[in-house]
């Protein structure tokens, strides 16, 4: 006999308000599985709008019901159609604690919780979890700045990421802050200074050399943001929202998402080295890392000219399945107890161009490598018996513009391993090259690079680059870092330690963190180290003064390499390609 009214595929769609403890009441969408219920609950917490989850998320929020789980989609204080005044990242640990308990205690909940979603919204995960929310069972954090304020998301290697805090805050924060203005003159007046940081942008001059200590007449919300860049080290706001010395706080089961071109993937790699010490440590739970081939905006697969593959896809739903029915798995294991098939790593190895499962990230059997700077532009294994040097000429008034990479920047300044040789045709970019390979070889794991430097100024940028050049020349980069000269004693993560002037004409080696890849550099294809004095307008460009409001003024770099200088690029690799 067939039922008169069968259930309805369609999820029930309400707008309730959550409570917070302050009384401020939050927009939150729950989209509610039909059936007898109650359920787990799945949340996210961002400031982009939620409305566009419901269609156009990074997971598919009707499969999630489908799936029998009841999903929450709210605007953070201040955002949209939330009350409250947005303070970035300060105001979520207490909001985050106070949204899973409301959402824990509605009758259609089970009164457990699970947590999704990238970049902000990874964030307020482990803020909640920080607010002492203990009906957050799992998390499910992709491109995540939670780490640190220290390794790509304000600053990367002591260098402030100037070009990332004008994106969000101009692009992504301030027309929402300013169309809830409540007053029509101090509306216009905050839309009069977007122009200005519009013009600014499309002139260069908001990150020309010395912007960051000028005023630039902006909005509120980019005034707010490069004040951050200006704070001090040991800055409190520099730890609202991180977890930097509070892993242990981190008590559930934590899947990670990151790209090897998004602007957090060391924030992602680090937050995930860090869960995985702790677990082996204590016997808590393993933290799963899944990386793949995508920039901050972009996991198709297919960026900077580059092709990754159909299965390079986020949306690719062969192989066990795309996004959504991976966070389903996950979900399912960990909040309803099912089996853990989640694997440990999951990774893309582009250059090979498909996804490995090696059971940590490196391989237990990867080994270091080490490529030495030498004489004619030659990059090898043995370092020279011979000292040499080269040299160039760091300007800032004539930056090296940023060319791809792991970046979250505007137009026309895209992400991803975009071609270099125009970049490398400059003469303050310096090159080495290995041979042509004889047979392929695997990166995966950790770069960095030791450069011996001495400057003319007391104060130096280096840019190091990693690329992968073709036999028909292209040179496409694969992963690249910074490193600021006076901030050598610092802690690239924490940002602890004293920072320095340099003495003109004194020696130093600078170490350069390029993060990490995957990457077969194939047969017939040369390895190849760029180095540079900025790039912009990724990182700020450096006054080549250690007073930080000093006169911008052009300075000689000397790269010295061979005996008693040994500068080198340091790869992790394996001895084949991973089946």
């Amino acid at each position: 006999m067939v039922e008169p009214n069968p259930p309805s595929p369609v999820p029930e769609r309400r707008e309730a308000a959550c409570v917070l403890r302050d009384g401020t009441r939050l927009r939150t969408i729950l989209l509610i599985p039909h059936g007898p219920g109650p359920w787990p609950a799945l949340l996210t917490r961002h400031p982009y709008d939620v409305t566009r989850d419901e269609h156009e998320g990074m997971l598919d929020a009707g499969r999630l019901v489908a799936a029998g789980y009841l999903v929450a989609l709210q605007d953070v204080r201040g955002r949209h159609g939330s009350e409250g005044v947005f303070r970035p990242s300060t105001q979520e640990t207490a909001d985050g604690a106070d949204a899973v308990a409301w959402l824990a205690a509605l009758p259609e909940c089970t009164g457990s919780v699970g947590m999704w979603g990238a970049s902000y919204a990874s964030e307020t995960q482990f803020s909640a979890l920080l607010g002492d929310a203990p009906a957050l069972r799992s998390i499910a954090a992709a491109l995540s700045p939670a780490m640190s304020a220290f390794d790509g998301f304000r600053f990367r290697g002591g260098v402030p990421e100037i070009g990332s805090t004008l994106a969000w805050t101009h692009h992504a924060i301030a027309p929402d802050l300013i169309a809830r203005t409540a007053s029509p003159d101090e509306r216009d007046a905050e839309q009069a200074r977007r122009q200005v940081t519009e013009r600014a942008l499309a002139t260069g001059d908001a990150y020309r050399a010395g912007a960051l200590h000028t005023d630039s007449g902006a909005e509120a919300i980019v005034r707010w943001g490069l004040d951050r860049l200006r704070d001090p080290f040991g800055a409190e706001s520099h730890r609202a929202g991180k977890i930097i010395g509070r892993v242990g706080a981190i008590d559930v089961p934590v899947l990670l998402i990151g790209g090897w071109f998004d602007v957090f993937l060391g924030s992602t790699l680090e937050i995930h080295r860090r869960l995985l010490r702790r677990a082996e440590e204590t016997g808590g739970p393993v933290p799963r890392l899944l990386v793949g081939p995508w920039s901050h905006d972009n996991l198709s697969g297919r960026i900077a000219g580059v092709d990754f593959g159909p299965s390079a896809s986020a949306a690719h739903r062969g192989d066990g399945g795309d996004l959504t029915e991976r966070h389903l798995r996950w979900f399912d294991a960990t909040l309803r107890g099912g089996t853990q098939d989640t694997p440990p790593v999951r990774v893309f190895l582009m250059g090979a161009d498909r996804w490995i499962e090696p059971p940590r990230f490196p391989p237990p059997h990867a080994r270091t490598l080490d490529l030495h700077l030498g004489a004619g532009g030659s990059l090898t294994p043995d370092p020279s018996p011979h000292p040499g040097e080269r040299r160039l000429t760091s300007d800032p008034a004539n930056p090296v513009p940023t060319c791809g990479g792991a970046v979250l920047l505007f137009a026309p300044y895209g992400p991803g391993p975009a071609d270099q040789r125009a970049i490398e045709s400059r003469p303050d970019v310096l090159s080495w090259r290995s041979a042509p390979l004889a047979g392929p070889l695997t990166a995966m794991g950790a770069i960095h690079a030791a450069i011996h430097l001495t400057t003319t100024g007391t104060d130096a940028d280096l840019v190091v680059r990693l690329c992968d050049e073709h036999p028909d020349g292209r040179s496409t980069l694969v992963a690249d870092g910074v490193r600021r000269a006076s901030a050598r004693f610092t802690d690239p993560v924490t940002g602890e330690g004293e920072r320095r002037p340099v003495v003109p004409g004194e020696e130093l080696e600078l170490t350069v963190d390029l993060w990490s890849t995957a990457h077969v550099f194939r047969s017939g294809h040369r390895i190849r180290v760029d180095l540079a004095p900025s790039s912009s307008p990724r990182w700020d460009i450096g006054v080549n003064a250690h007073e930080p409001d000093g006169v911008p003024a052009p300075a000689e770099h000397t790269i010295r390499y061979g005996t008693g200088a040994p500068s080198r690029l340091v790869l992790t690799t394996l001895p084949d390609v991973p089946h």
